[in-house]
């Protein structure tokens, strides 16, 4: 089940080149003869697609390639391999593409990508979450756009809620872990997470991210040194210890959403943090056996309030495009209010835009989208740098540590202040 719902726990850096030179093949397109060709850079179904790669908006995409006169070829390779088919490609000169899909990476290619969307047409802008940009801003200047509001909300089984005398979901931490607690019956826990991987969007570190905007804190200060060392950082990971005696106990070791996400829909745990995308699958009959149970809230709040991570799915322009204008125009009809609309109803993948977000059908189809819109209102910063996977590996580690009892809380967040810290010296 989910074999191919892997994305998440793969956004890592790593042997570039030997990967690469293992790849079977790309999955390749020629380019056309013609000037006005555009080359797009696209992960695969079922991950986040455009139109003419994914099944949607068919008939607009060719017209709007018709009026343009364009042609748009797309390179599509499995969400794992995208990273390292680009670090080579940048590294060697020989990108190919004019738009290239990013997903929490700008940071790293940032020198190969010009800023565009600082040029995005106002109406488009401001119907965007400004939240929206963080991920895809360095040093002032946006280099992409994000597509898909992709956050992390609460996923809970409502028949074992209703079972255990809850009529809605947890509000705060105290209520987080006593329903977790009172849930845990019957064979099954109340709380599933996948805590096996440390690095990532996604993994172990990110889900202390959460906890840590929720108890009012952040990973950098000014001077882009780490500053969770303090309260906001150490009671963010006691809360995940805290949480541990009422969590499926495999969860130290499912290293992929989809091991967690597994747990869940068969019935054997009440509630997880979960990507949007997972509604489609929650409900489907032969995926699922809590089709009709399922729901989302927004994430319990701590101290500070709600808050959640990003899951970064942007479109970005390479420098070496040769057609940055049309490159442009295209990001744009990827974010056409129709286009945004089809792209939930026919694939999932919900929209960026909030008006599309906001639309009765939309919300009709996709029941959590009012749920994932109300969660964009809070903090949703991935903190993310271009030693993401270095800064992520360090604090995973120790949060591991700390809820496998081997650390306390305390500790593991010292060890790992350190951890960052060197590794943003390092940075200079």
């Amino acid at each position: 089940m989910f074999d191919n719902f892997t994305r998440r726990n793969f956004m890592r850096t790593g042997a570039a080149a030997g990967l690469a030179a293992t790849m079977p093949g790309f999955l390749t397109r020629p380019a056309h003869a013609q000037s006005a060709a555009l080359n797009v850079f696209s992960p695969l179904p079922p991950d986040p697609a455009p139109p003419g790669a994914a099944n949607f908006s068919k008939d607009a995409f060719a017209k709007w390639q018709a009026a343009n006169g364009v042609t748009v070829d797309y390179e599509m390779l499995a969400w794992p391999q995208l990273h390292d088919r680009m670090a080579t490609a940048f590294a060697s000169g020989s990108s190919p593409w004019d738009v290239v899909y990013n997903c929490g990476w700008v940071p790293e290619f940032q020198s190969y990508l010009t800023p565009y969307a600082d040029t995005l047409p106002k109406q488009l802008v401001d119907d965007l979450p400004p939240s929206s940009f963080s991920t895809v801003t360095v040093d002032g200047k946006r280099y992409g756009t994000v597509f898909t509001l992709s956050l992390l909300t609460l996923f809970y089984n409502k028949e074992h809620l209703d079972q255990a005398g809850f009529k809605q979901a947890p509000k705060n931490w105290d209520e987080f872990k006593s329903y977790s607690k009172e849930l845990t019956r019957d064979g099954r826990h109340g709380l599933v997470m996948n805590y096996g991987d440390p690095a990532g969007i996604g993994g172990t570190a990110s889900y202390w991210m959460v906890f840590l905007q929720q108890a009012g804190g952040k990973m950098y200060g000014a001077d882009g040194l780490p500053i969770f060392k303090g309260d906001a950082g150490v009671e963010a990971l006691q809360t995940m210890v805290d949480l541990m005696p009422s969590t499926d106990p495999g969860s130290i070791s499912y290293a992929s959403i989809n091991d967690a996400t597994n747990v869940l829909l068969a019935g054997r745990a009440s509630m997880m943090m979960n990507w949007p995308f997972m509604w489609n699958a929650g409900n489907d009959p032969n995926q699922s056996k809590v089709v009709g149970k399922l729901a989302s809230a927004v994430l319990p709040a701590g101290p500070a309030g709600s808050a959640s991570i990003d899951g970064t799915d942007a479109w970005t322009i390479t420098k070496t495009s040769k057609n940055p204008e049309k490159a442009q125009q295209l990001i744009e009809f990827y974010l056409d209010p129709e286009v945004q609309k089809r792209q939930v109803l026919d694939s999932g993948w919900l929209p960026i835009r909030l008006s599309v977000l906001a639309d009765k059908e939309v919300q009709a189809k996709a029941p959590n989208a009012a749920v994932v819109l109300e969660q964009a209102k809070h903090p949703y910063d991935s903190f993310v740098t271009a030693d993401y996977n270095q800064v992520t590996v360090a604090v995973g580690t120790e949060v591991q540590k700390a809820l496998q009892g081997q650390k306390t809380a305390a500790q593991a967040i010292a060890d790992a202040h350190d951890a960052v810290t060197a590794i943003v010296k390092r940075r200079g």
